[in-house]
Formats: structure tokens, sequence, C-alpha cells
């Protein structure tokens, strides 16, 4: 099934299960929405009488900070550039009461004229009265002498801003009779306003032959980094993309209510923050072609805001993250609270979409099941275990997981100036599909490595998530015990890492230097370390013989420690290691610092233990011979 035809069918089942229209925050006063109608800002309402005389003007505030655009509401809906093309009954105030938004400007009175006509043409054909009155009061408008009686009061009063009418309390724009006139001017594919009967063609979506729409009838809004206005999905406005004489949407036929379905079916999901996520560029939506849908969007985005101790997975230190099988029962468990009927075998959609000029383009389209996603998510966060250096209780405790935009942070020095939209479609494409990640993560992160001289913990996890994702023929290691220190991992790379960790604490031991190994060798010693582990090891002994002297206990645990790493090193690599070896360094460097920075908080908790006062007896019960 095409995209296109998921999202129509998305839209379908939305109408048919009676769910709102979600737009700006606010919903559909009730039921469906009208066949080209749309949410729309409503700035002014102009309230009439039967017989066509103004009662006066009145605001309608959405209650937003900055410019205050009006109350949403149901209202014809249109796609419109550089022609006249008026919506009925509901405009900006150029079109509705012709007042022009710049001055001397000649089409002005073309474009309320075709909105006089419009609301003419709907009172002849519907025989509303409301809408009647609507006509006599144009008939009559005159738009000078309106503003100087009805807008002296309204200084904030904008001709960009959008105009109504109502007639004693009733809005013509709710009237099934005026909804069915407006979705008629679109019935034969919208092709009156060209002049023309329309091409008939068959309909890519369908399958069946009819009148194709000319151009989409409805923008896609939403898209990070696009237009505000509205973005096309199908459209062709250079030679260059045009095919057998067809023009604009005509490349794609589609029917004219079709595509009027597919976009509001986008725009929903869209406007929707439970099944959309916005990150680097990338606009994504997630839907199930039934029931509910997984919590992807937040669970990618927020990851923290699920109920993790729930498992009582975070209680512990040395309490192991969640497993695939728990994460995978939690987030279907999410689901099956908001629908007990969730099948793991229904249909699950989702599209990463960029901005392209004025047009949507597809830049990932996932096809799989609920079942599998939810499998896949458990994989991605179960690859982010990592022994953490700041435990739960600590300070400033690291996070069990990691949100999108941490990762994709993690591997840049400042993510908001660089084009990371191919960096954020590759990690949600190895969170919902298990695609591999890039082998460029790899020289990214070295190249942050080197730059900052550390290895955060975020860019741990993206390392370890590489290198579980992917088979690296030049490394020789265990992917199996990759979240926490392995003395027993058999790439020279890892326990390099490991060497260097335990050197600089050896020096930290005995001094405080501004600059620390790490700072002058991390560099060398993760690219040539043939070249820098001799002289390493010639001033760690000066260091150890200095904490010999100082610390008996701590030179001890020391030295056991540099010659059990230096046990796992017969051979020093000649050749520059490798990026995927640089890696593995980075690892063994990181799952070093967090075992030391454990033994460390070991013997902190035992000294508070031992230094702490002994609680009292229990001298509640009678001595022997103690008289009660």
């Amino acid at each position: 099934m095409s995209l296109l035809a998921q999202l129509r069918d998305y839209e379908l089942r939305m109408r048919r299960e009676g769910i709102k229209t979600v737009s700006d925050g606010e919903q559909a006063s009730e039921g469906e929405m009208p066949f080209m109608y749309a949410m729309q800002n409503v700035r002014w309402e102009v309230r009439l009488q039967q017989d066509g005389t103004v009662r006066d003007v009145q605001p309608r505030s959405s209650g937003k900070k900055g410019k205050d655009l009006g109350q949403p509401l149901p209202a014809p809906n249109l796609v419109r550039t550089t022609n006249i093309k008026p919506r009925l009954l509901m405009d900006n105030a150029e079109y509705a009461l012709g007042l022009a938004k710049k001055e001397n400007d000649k089409n002005t009175v073309k474009r309320h004229d075709a909105f006089k006509a419009l609301v003419l043409a709907c009172a002849e054909a519907t025989g509303e009265p409301s809408v009647g009155a609507v006509a006599r009061f144009l008939k009559g408008h005159d738009p000078e002498r309106f503003r100087a009686a009805h807008l002296a009061d309204h200084p904030d009063f904008a001709p960009d801003a959008n105009v109504m009418f109502t007639v004693d309390g009733v809005s013509p724009l709710e009237l099934p009779e005026v909804q069915r006139f407006w979705a008629a001017q679109f019935a034969q594919g919208g092709e009156e306003e060209a002049g023309g009967e329309g091409l008939r063609a068959e309909c890519l979506v369908t399958g069946e032959m009819g009148a194709v729409m000319d151009r989409e009838p409805v923008k896609i809004k939403g898209i990070q980094g696009g237009q505000t206005s509205g973005m096309n999905f199908i459209s062709a406005n250079a030679g260059a993309f045009e095919s057998y004489g067809l023009e604009a949407s005509r490349i794609a036929p589609v029917k004219f209510e079709v595509a009027e379905q597919y976009a509001n079916g986008l725009n929903r999901l869209l406007a929707d923050p439970e099944t959309s996520l916005r990150l680097g560029g990338v606009t994504y939506v997630f839907w199930a072609k039934e029931g509910a849908t997984l919590p992807v969007a937040q669970t990618l985005s927020d990851p923290q805001a699920i109920d993790w101790a729930a498992f009582g997975l975070a209680a512990e230190e040395t309490a192991p993250l969640a497993t695939s099988a728990q994460v995978r029962s939690l987030l279907t468990s999410i689901c099956r609270g908001r629908s007990p009927t969730l099948d793991p075998g229904t249909a699950f959609y989702g599209v990463g979409m960029t901005p392209s000029g004025s047009r949507v383009a597809i830049r990932s389209h996932l096809t799989t099941t609920v079942g599998e996603v939810a499998a896949r998510l458990a994989e991605y966060f179960a690859a982010q275990r990592l022994a953490p250096i700041h435990p739960p209780g600590s300070r400033f405790p690291d996070p069990d997981t990691y949100d999108l935009r941490t990762l994709v942070g993690s591997l840049y020095r400042d993510a908001s100036k660089e084009s990371t939209a191919p960096d954020v479609d590759a990690l949600v494409g190895f969170a919902l599909s298990g695609r591999a990640l890039p082998r460029s993560f790899l020289a990214k992160l070295a190249a942050r490595h080197r730059a900052e001289r550390r290895v955060t913990r975020p860019r741990a996890v993206l390392t370890k998530m590489v290198l579980l994702s992917r088979e690296f023929k030049e490394l020789d290691m265990d992917k199996d015990t990759l979240d926490a220190l392995n003395p027993e991992q058999p790439d020279p790379a890892y326990h390099l890492g490991r060497l260097l960790a335990v050197l600089d604490d050896i020096q930290g031991s005995v001094m405080r230097a501004n600059t620390t190994l790490v700072d002058r060798f991390y560099g060398s010693m993760s690219t040539t370390p043939h070249a820098v582990v001799g002289r390493l090891m010639t001033g760690s002994q000066a260091h150890l013989q200095k904490l010999r002297k100082e610390n008996e206990p701590a030179y001890r645990a020391k030295q056991r420690d540099l010659e059990e790493v230096m046990s796992r090193l017969q051979t020093i690599p000649a050749k520059p290691l490798s990026t995927a070896q640089q890696a593995l360094f980075a690892l063994g460097y990181y799952h070093q610092r967090a075992h030391i920075s454990a033994e460390i908080r070991e013997r902190v908790e035992a000294k508070q233990a031992k230094a702490a006062p002994q609680a009292p007896a229990d001298d509640t019960q009678p001595r022997e011979g103690a008289t009660p």
C-alpha cells in the first residue's frame, strides 16, 4: 500500500470513529470535519440582523500571547496562490469587507467582488435565510463607511485577519446546506476556476477513473523548517518536473476528494504531539492501522517519561537496566491502557519528512507491525545499557536512557549549527527497524573525543550502539559484554583505553595538575599508542613510588590495577588504530573510569558506615531479676 493510501485510510478511520481534528491545540466543535473545511483562526465576527444591517463587530480572541489570530473554528478552506479565490462566508477582511491590505491595490475590489459573488450564489442555491442576510449586507456594503461606523473602537483591526458573519446568533458556516454547497464547488475536481472540465485519469491511490485534481486542495502544515502557509506533496512548477504535457499536480493523477483526505490525515497526525516528532530538521509521524498507536514519538524524544521504575529497573546501582523483554512489555502495556484490543500484528507506519522549497520531501517510510516496532524499541533501549559513573543516589545521576536529541548532539560541538538530518534518520531507523548505524558515526565520535579529551557518557552509549549494530572485521570483541568493564575482552584496543584511565588515575592520586594525562595524551594514545605507551609507563613509576611512600594501601591497589591491565597487553599495536579500534578504545577507557568510580564509592561508603555511631541496645525488655 502506498503512503498516500495509508494516510487516506487513517483519515477515513478517524472520521468513522468520530475522532475530532486537532489543530493548534483546539478541537473541531463537533463531529466530522466537513469536506474542504479546516480549522481556521477567525479574529473578527460581524454580527448582522435578518435584514442585513450591522448590529456590531466583535473580536474573537484566542487568549494567546503575541499576535492574536483569533479563535479557531471549522471553516471553508482552499489553496490560494496568486489567483483570486474567495472562501465562502469567511475570509480575510480584504475579501470579506473590501478593506485593502496595501493602499491603492487595484485587486482589492476584484477580491471583494469574487467573495460577494460566491455568497450570492450560495444564497440562491441554498435558500438559507442567514446566507441571504449576509448577501443583502454585501449588496449595500461600502468599505469606508463600514470602517468609520464600526471599526473606530477597534484600533487593532487588521485587513489580513479573518472575518466571519453571524445572523441573530446563527453561523451560516455550520449549516449543512452551506457545507454541501461549498463541497459542490470541488465535486468535479476543483477545475472550474481553471476554466476547463479538468483532466480525467486513473487515480494513483484508488485506481478509479475520474476527474483528478489540478492542484492539491489542502496544504500540509507543521513540517519543521517548511513554509508556515503550508506545503504540497504533489506539484510541479518547472518544465523539468513535467511529463506528457501534464502540469502542477496532474503529474501524479489523484482524485480531488482523495487528495483532501490524505492531506487532512497527515495534518491530523502533524498536529498531535502523540503522533509527531520534530528533531534536527526532520519531521516524523507515526500511526497504526487500527487501535491505539505505540507512544513512539514520546518514547524517542523523552524516554525518561516512561515509567521504568514500574519494573524496578533503577532501584539499585547494580541492577541491570531494562531487558528487551521488559521494555517490550512496558510499551505494550501502555498501549493496552489506551486500547485493550491492541494487536501486535496490526500494521504500523512511520514517515520522515523534510522541506524542499514549497514541497514535502519524504526521507523515510516505514511499514511494519506494532509488535515488531515494540521489539525494535526494546532492543534500542537495551543497547543503551552502560555502567554509570554517577549512579542513582548521587547528586547528578546518569540517566538510564537518552533521548534522540542528546545522542545526536553528542556527535557535534554545536548540533544547532550543523545539518543533523541524516544522523537523526539513522538513529530513528535503528530504533524502529533495526537498521545498522553508519560507520561515519564512529569517525565523528572519535573526533569529539580527541577534541574534548574526554569520553562523555552519551558518546560512550552511542559508540556502544554502533559497535552492536554492525560487524567490524578488524575488531575481535565480545558484543555481549559491552555494558561494563570486561577484562576478558580480546581486542588490545579496549585494554589500551583501560590503560589510559588507570595511568590517569595513578597521576591523580599523587597530584592535582591543571593539565591531566588524558588532556595531554588522549589523542595520541587513541591513534598511535605504540609511540606513547613507553613514555607513559615510565612516568607512572615515579607517581607510584611517591604514592607508596604516602599511602601504602592505595599504592598496592593502583599497582594491582596496572598489572591487571598490562597482563592483557602482550603486544602494543605498531600500526595506527582504525576508526573502529578507536571506538573500542573509547569504550574501554569509559568502562575503566566507571569501574574506578565504583571502587571509590565502595570505599567511601564503607568508611562512612564504620564511622557511623552504633545504635543503642534495645532496653525495652526487662533485665533478669529486675522489677517490671
